[in-house]
């Protein structure tokens, strides 16, 4: 009797994404601290484990923006791998609320210098490189992408 191989599976962190638009603007957070401090960003953050994308995306707009969206009103906006100089590579998904309870404010002023509202077709320079590639897509209608990977060789696996 033989035992199977074992394989070492990859992991990846998954970050997810609140997009509140009104109006052809949305609602962008400016980061305090840390990671690109003083660049705009959407709502967003890392899921708990165990947690589906729409549940943390939900409890994100909560704990960062103070807003109530139910998992029923959130509407997969896009999806883009990417990675930043330094960083591992890393998942975004990105949900469009279609309506959500409460006014947004600032509910984490430790960690966001605060809120505005941005035309989605003129975003601020100041934004976080992969949030503003995500958000022009978002705006072209374009659902997957990827950012920050060095243009390679098509392999038959990848070619599309």
């Amino acid at each position: 009797m033989t035992t199977p191989a074992t394989v070492q599976r990859h992991r990846r962190i998954c970050d997810v994404h609140l997009v509140l638009i009104r109006d052809g603007h949305v609602l962008l957070s400016l980061r305090k601290g840390g990671y690109a401090s003083g660049q705009w960003q959407v709502p967003s953050g890392h899921l708990d484990e165990g947690e589906p994308t729409d549940d943390g995306t939900a409890r994100e707009g909560f704990e960062e923006i103070g807003v109530t969206v139910h998992t029923r009103d959130l509407e997969l906006a896009h999806f883009i791998d990417h990675r930043s100089p330094g960083e591992e590579p890393r998942l975004g998904v990105f949900y469009r609320a279609l309506a959500w309870d409460g006014e947004p404010y600032n509910a984490e002023p430790d960690k966001c210098g605060g809120i505005a509202w941005y035309p989605l077709d003129n975003i601020p320079p100041e934004t976080v490189p992969y949030h503003a590639a995500a958000l022009t897509h978002i705006a072209h209608g374009r659902v997957r992408s990827r950012f920050g990977w060095e243009p390679t060789t098509a392999t038959p696996h990848t070619q599309g």
